[in-house]
């Protein structure tokens, strides 16, 4: 009997030249277009103006809560929405007496849309619009400046505040003693001003020639 050996089958030989072409082809990158490049900025613009929003929401409520609450970053398990904040932003106001209230109600009203802004860039149609886009980034960082400018002048007033209540006690007393050392010293100018008066009974003293 004889003896069969198998073999392996051998696939078709590759050549050099298609080796390199495979190799070529793989390690090529599409280009993007001008475009889409522009969109793709737009787009993280967009997400960034939005996370700087968020992060000074939140650095307000700690701060007029006087770091007693806390939270968790953006985007991670269990964190405030920013309208969830901003509900705990105008509450804080309230119970800390914030001088700018109104101001503040205003600003925080506005940001309520920040969301819905932020959410057009999963819009197709909104998306590939880069001047729209453009707007969206420049109204999120007018808010974001609006509530940096709102918290840094609450912290200046906190600070200068105590100073001149400092003073107005010591002032007023100072003022008051001028005021009445003034009167006792122009009450005495005029008690030595005042002749003393005559008296009627007197009588006349009678000059007498020298001896």
């Amino acid at each position: 009997m004889r003896s069969r050996s198998t073999l392996p089958a051998l696939g078709p030989r590759v050549q050099p030249g298609q080796r390199v072409a495979s190799e070529i082809s793989s390690a090529i990158v599409a280009v993007k277009s001008a475009s889409e490049r522009g969109r793709a900025e737009s787009i993280r613009d967009v997400v960034d103006a939005y996370r700087r929003l968020y992060g000074s929401v939140q650095r307000f409520v700690i701060m007029l809560s006087g770091g007693q609450l806390s939270f968790k970053a953006i985007g991670t398990s269990g964190s405030h929405s920013l309208n969830q904040l901003l509900s705990i932003l105008a509450e804080q106001a309230r119970t800390t007496a914030f001088a700018r209230l109104r101001e503040l109600k205003t600003t925080i009203e506005e940001a309520r849309l920040a969301e819905h802004l932020r959410d057009a860039i999963f819009s197709d149609a909104f998306s590939n619009d880069l001047p729209a886009l453009r707007k969206v980034v420049a109204e999120l960082e007018r808010l974001d400046t609006a509530m940096v400018g709102l918290c840094v002048g609450h912290v200046l007033e906190q600070h200068v505040r105590p100073a001149g209540e400092m003073v107005r006690p010591v002032a007023r007393p100072a003022g008051q003693h001028q005021r009445a050392a003034v009167r006792r010293v122009r009450t005495a100018r005029t008690a030595a001003v005042v002749p003393e008066p005559l008296n009627p009974r007197a009588e006349p003293a009678l000059a007498h020639p020298a001896d």
